[in-house]
């Protein structure tokens, strides 16, 4: 029997089954997809505080739209269903559809913006949508790619998903004062429209699929449809009873009594909650694994055969932590920066220009180096770049204190801007190690769901820093906190001899 019967979701070598023009320039197609990842992402994440500000909802409200990011934290409950049924290619553009028809009835809605609940549906539906179409776009560039070209291209993935940010942070509400609403999402419905038609008829044939996805019905039988209904109508329970006047009384009187509460987001609290959920499954972890392992189903079989993989428990422990240090400088750089002078334009114009290209230009070069020569020989530089390099701002604080003392000026101009530039530097190297590395802990045969458990798992430590930042930074001061940060990076460090996948080849397990 040969490999493709064995496993009909595995890709076949570089190149064997990819077809149409543009079969020898992955750069096109990998450009578009996350692209497209990036754009409906950004609007969910971007637009949603922005309008419901604009249409006059009160700040409970604003806050609650935090909660529009959540099926990117859940999206792996679902992940194993777009390995089990049609390809990752077929999900990939099926999505793109629904996608630019929720934006378009965003936009038919956006006149009647005193309908909030309404836009708030539609926030939550194209949420889902664009989670899932996250796992299908990370499986099938898996899928279609072999270990050295999933490598080359971290770069252009990382660029193409800031390029989507910012069309919509800079694009989208530039053009907002003159089409309005409706017209920001009907430009946004046409981008996605037209990104499902070029993918359509660029992208290569990757993989086989498993199940046609006509057998979903059956798979979805009146249980399983029954607890999504019940799972939605929770959540549409406790936004409800968030929002009422009794709970949001007594919220009211819990941050007078206890006023650090007041700074912790909804999406911090449940970042919380999928922490010490995370940290039970640790505690768990075998009797877990043996409990799903005696169940008969391919959607099981997913997280099993994750849990399967050797040391496991480190592997979790690495993408958890790995982001911590850099995550606590992102959370206060910009108070920090315009603490001590820095005008926002000034802090724009870094962020946007130095720190944007210096970090993509870092991970182009780290996904290249590591295509070149593997994993083990850059990662303990890359990863050394990202983390020593936070202590940068550090030194910064101490400049500015002593300056400040000796009654000298604001630091120099190019200072600020070569810290910004040269931090996201080695952030850019840093982000080349983890992307790869997550690639090489995705099993060959639930590549879609593995990559939505693990980037799922990654965000935690992001929003679970910005939790502390505030609190940190008030209490030690700049200059401490950013040593912090660095300690903050040393679980990460210290977990690296320990973790599988590093001296893998390039075509093992595919």
């Amino acid at each position: 029997m040969s490999d493709k019967k064995a496993d009909p979701g595995r890709a076949p070598p570089a190149g064997e089954a990819r077809t149409g023009r543009h079969k020898n320039r992955p750069s096109i197609w990998v450009s578009t997809t996350y692209f497209a990842e990036g754009f409906p992402y950004s609007i969910v994440n971007t637009l949603a505080e922005v309008m419901f500000k604009e249409f006059g909802a009160s700040l409970q409200a604003i806050g609650m739209t935090s909660l529009f990011h959540l099926p990117w934290n859940i999206k792996f409950l679902w992940g194993p269903l777009l390995d089990g049924f049609a390809t990752r290619r077929g999900w990939l553009i099926g999505l793109e559809v629904p996608i630019a028809l929720v934006l378009v009835l965003m936009a038919l809605a956006a006149p009647l913006g005193a309908s909030l609940t309404l836009i708030s549906v539609l926030f939550v539906a194209l949420a889902f949508l664009s989670a899932t179409h996250d796992i299908a776009i990370d499986g099938y560039y898996l899928a279609a790619l072999d270990k050295k070209e999933q490598s080359e291209y971290v770069g252009l993935r990382a660029f193409a998903y800031r390029m989507a940010m910012w069309a919509i942070s800079a694009g989208a509400l530039l053009i907002l004062p003159t089409v309005g609403w409706a017209g920001v999402y009907f430009a946004c419905a046409a981008v996605v429209g037209l990104l499902c038609v070029f993918h359509a008829l660029v992208l290569p044939r990757a993989e086989v699929a498993r199940r046609p996805l006509s057998a979903l019905g059956t798979w979805l039988d009146a249980r399983r449809l029954g607890f999504a209904a019940l799972a939605f109508l929770a959540f549409l329970l406790l936004r409800a009873l968030y929002s009422s006047a009794p709970v949001q009384e007594f919220i009211t009187t819990l941050h007078a009594r206890i006023p650090a509460l007041a700074k912790v987001s909804t999406s911090a609290w449940i970042a919380i909650v999928l922490l010490l959920v995370l940290t039970l499954l640790l505690a768990n972890l075998g009797r877990i694994r043996n409990a799903l392992r005696e169940k008969d189903s391919f959607y099981l079989s997913a997280f099993v055969d994750f849990l399967d993989q050797d040391r496991v428990g480190f592997i979790l422990a690495f993408v958890v932590f790995f982001r911590a240090g850099e995550s606590f400088v992102l959370k206060m750089r910009y108070a920090f920066l315009r603490d001590i002078g820095m005008t926002p334009e000034q802090f724009g114009l870094a962020a946007g220009t130095v720190g944007l290209w210096a970090s993509i230009g870092a991970t182009m070069v780290g996904g290249w180096l590591i295509a070149k020569r593997g994993l083990r020989p850059w990662i303990w530089p890359f990863v050394i770049s990202q983390n020593v390099l936070n202590l940068l701002y550090m030194v910064l604080a101490l400049w500015h204190d002593a300056r400040a003392r000796a009654g000298g000026g604001p630091v120099p101009e190019w200072a600020l801007f070569g810290v910004v530039g040269t931090e996201a530097f080695g952030a850019g190297l840093g982000t080349a190690v983890f992307m790869v590395y997550l690639m090489r802990c995705c099993r060959p045969a639930y590549k879609a769901a593995h990559m939505a458990i693990l980037t799922a798992l990654m965000s935690l430590s992001f929003t679970f820093a910005g939790v502390l930042s505030g609190f940190l930074a008030d209490a030690l001061g700049f200059s401490v906190y950013f040593g912090f940060s660095f300690l903050a990076s040393v679980p990460a460090m210290a977990l690296i001899p320990f973790i599988p996948h590093l001296d893998e080849d390039f075509e093992a397990k595919r």
